[in-house]
């Protein structure tokens, strides 16, 4: 169990699966750019925050709901979740008319872009889950994007591969932030799309170990 002194971010769980050294800097040196990706995100979860709560029937949608999980040390905030409420038949005596009531919990991460070949939301998204599941003592099996280059939701099964991927890279981004270190950058075409390429220097950096190396290598 973590104390809320201990508890990270959920997002910075995104930024260390696309990439540690980028979680790091963010986090511990306080370093941070926009660009074209950013921006498009930004526009796109205010106008989500602008929304109001509402209920309708049988579903109540809560956007903007602020989340945490003493567990996994997570604090954070749900675009939307959908509580829905719905009757299901029964033969367990004790219900009247033979059927209950069951409470279905979804929550629904809007995405800017589009649907990623990796991980990297799924891993956001669960990590939600974990919260949402502490807090409302229920179980979640499904999550949901909302893509805004496609502009239709996307549905995920909250497995237990994701769950053991998300528990996995929690702990990790609560030992790199303790230790306190930034971690060394690796230069790969993802970079291209990182809004601190310019402030991280991956190439340059790389350059100037390779160039150090050499050196040492005729100096023995």
């Amino acid at each position: 169990m973590f104390t809320e002194d201990e508890f990270i971010h959920i997002n910075l769980l995104q930024h260390y699966a696309f990439c540690p050294r980028q979680c790091a800097l963010i986090y511990i040196e306080n370093i941070w750019d926009e660009n074209l990706f950013t921006i498009r995100g930004n526009i796109l979860h205010e106008k989500v925050d602008s929304d109001a709560d509402e209920k309708r029937d049988n579903l109540k949608i809560v956007r903007g709901l602020r989340i945490h999980s003493y567990r996994y040390g997570l604090v954070g905030k749900c675009d939307v979740v959908e509580i829905r409420s719905e009757r299901v038949e029964t033969t367990r005596k004790g219900y009247a008319n033979g059927d209950r009531r069951v409470i279905k919990v979804l929550p629904v991460e809007y995405k800017a872009g589009k649907p990623k070949s990796s991980n990297i939301d799924k891993i956001q998204l669960c990590a939600q889950v974990l919260c949402l599941e502490e807090m409302l003592q229920t179980q979640i099996t499904t999550g949901a994007f909302f893509y805004g280059a496609i502009r239709r939701r996307e549905f995920i099964t909250i497995d237990d591969q994701l769950r053991i991927e998300t528990a996995k890279v929690i702990k990790e981004v609560h030992d790199i932030l303790s230790a306190n270190v930034v971690p060394h950058e690796r230069y790969s075409p993802k970079c291209r799309n990182c809004s601190i390429i310019n402030l991280c220097q991956p190439k340059a950096m790389n350059e100037k170990r390779l160039k150090e190396y050499t050196e040492l290598l005729y100096k023995q």
